[in-house]
């Protein structure tokens, strides 16, 4: 029992850590008592049979499992009215790819994940609807305590400043960038847990390879799901510098911070202290790495597959300096797209449910991804798997509260691209980390400039 008041204690604590710091520019919202009342969307869902939607998301395994099962208990709730047929589509890159062909052929599903680079580009084809009228609608909308119900943080995020006022997505689901770490293997090099600067951590990673001859860091090889982009702007956002300018007038890739981060991490990889690898998971979870940095999304995937292998944990990934301790918000959010009246409707009903504490619940409880409903916490079912799986717990508590999105533009898959080469440069011998990131800057530039 005692472990139990703790368990919740703790939670309570980081749900009021995570209300403060967003870190999300937040556009006044919408839905204050100065506009007026909406009305009634007049649609009548059932009236000639249900309403069948297409929710195209990029989740499978786990993941897949429950979506399939959130939307399996939509469909049930809405019996005769609505149903939602989910679809697999691959990557996010896959995703968007397919959504920018219907975007000109036809053929847009009704609701679809998306980051806000994505909402942003759909919102510039006017093909996805603002949401504030159906949060507003007396007979569909959400209450007061339901939108008080969702964490700040993730709220912010589908009313960022760049959506001019309005409401543009909905929550799906939220992780961070956190550092797995095995932690015996740290113990055997005499340490308790990953360093909390990455100038400590350069020393740190040399130890735990000498003393333990396994490396301290795998990282992905730059190609497929292991590029370095996302990644490398994350941690250079621990050093306070924003690799896209927050007033969007272009990239800042060519600074010593970068040259610095990138000066460590290629000593590492020279020392071996460092792996790259294809596949990340596969390393960290068989022992052949110290750590990983990786989503946490992934923490039931590590439950399941290291279970009694080694004692391990998760918490924030090295800083550089930075004011406050950061880290990545990840997780797609959800648009509405502009087809009918009476999908839209049905549509919208699916991302309420969805964000709803039951929802949410059942989607932490499966994947490990953050509830966006401060209630989920209480549910049985997350109360029961937090205290049980104390990792995810240590997550909830370590790392979300220092999440926050970068800066969103749809040109963040270009800039992406520039610093993923120019790290494999580095890591390559092929260029110095100075000229590897002048280079960046150049080629970032570039190819942003084609946003404005």
């Amino acid at each position: 029992m005692k472990m139990k008041r703790w368990s919740l204690m703790l939670l309570t604590l980081v749900i009021a850590a995570v209300t403060g710091c967003s870190g999300v520019k937040e556009a006044s919202s919408p839905t204050t008592g100065s506009e007026p009342a909406a009305k009634e969307t007049g649609v009548e869902l059932g009236a000639n049979g249900p309403v069948e939607i297409d929710f195209w998301h990029i989740q499978a395994t786990i993941y897949g499992d429950a979506i399939k099962e959130i939307v399996a208990e939509f469909n049930k709730e809405y019996e005769g009215k609505v149903v939602v047929k989910e679809v697999f589509q691959g990557s996010y890159d896959d995703l968007n790819k397919k959504i920018r062909a219907a975007l000109q052929g036809g053929g847009l599903p009704a609701v679809a994940m998306a980051y806000e680079s994505d909402t942003l580009e759909y919102m510039k084809a006017d093909k996805i609807v603002a949401l504030d009228s159906f949060i507003e609608d007396p007979k569909y909308g959400l209450s007061k305590a339901e939108l008080n119900d969702i964490m700040p943080g993730v709220l912010a995020r589908q009313r960022i400043a760049a959506y001019n006022g309005k409401t543009m997505s909905w929550p799906h689901g939220n992780s961070s960038l956190g550092a797995y770490y095995n932690a015996e293997l740290l113990q055997k090099a005499g340490y308790d847990k990953p360093a909390k600067t990455w100038k400590e951590f350069e020393k740190q990673a040399i130890d735990i390879y000498e003393k333990t001859g396994v490396p301290a860091l795998v990282l992905g090889n730059g190609t497929g799901y292991g590029t370095y982009g996302g990644s490398f702007r994350t941690w250079l956002r621990t050093y306070g510098i924003e690799s896209i300018k927050e007033d969007l007038s272009g990239v800042d890739l060519d600074n010593k911070e970068a040259v610095e981060l990138a000066t460590i991490l290629k000593n590492l990889v020279d020392k071996k202290a460092i792996v790259l690898a294809q596949d990340t998971e596969q390393e960290f979870t068989n022992g052949r790495a110290a750590m990983e940095f990786g989503t946490t999304a992934r923490t039931s995937t590590k439950l399941d597959l290291i279970k009694d292998k080694f004692k391990w944990g998760i918490t924030l990934i090295p800083q550089g300096g930075a004011k406050e301790p950061v880290t990545e918000l990840y997780g797609g959010n959800q648009v509405l797209f502009k087809t009918t009246p009476e999908k839209e409707l049905a549509g919208w009903l699916f991302l309420k449910y969805f964000a709803g504490p039951k929802a949410q619940a059942i989607y932490a409880e499966k994947t490990g991804y953050f509830p966006a409903t401060k209630s989920s916490i209480e549910t049985e079912l997350l109360k029961k798997d937090y205290t049980t799986n104390v990792q995810k717990q240590q997550a909830f508590a370590e790392v979300f509260p220092h999440a926050t999105i970068s800066v969103p533009t749809a040109a963040s898959r270009v800039v992406n691209d520039a610093v993923n080469v120019a790290v494999q440069s580095v890591f390559a011998g092929k260029a110095t980390p100075e000229d590897a990131f002048k280079k960046a800057q150049a080629d970032a530039s570039k190819a942003f400039a084609q946003y404005k």
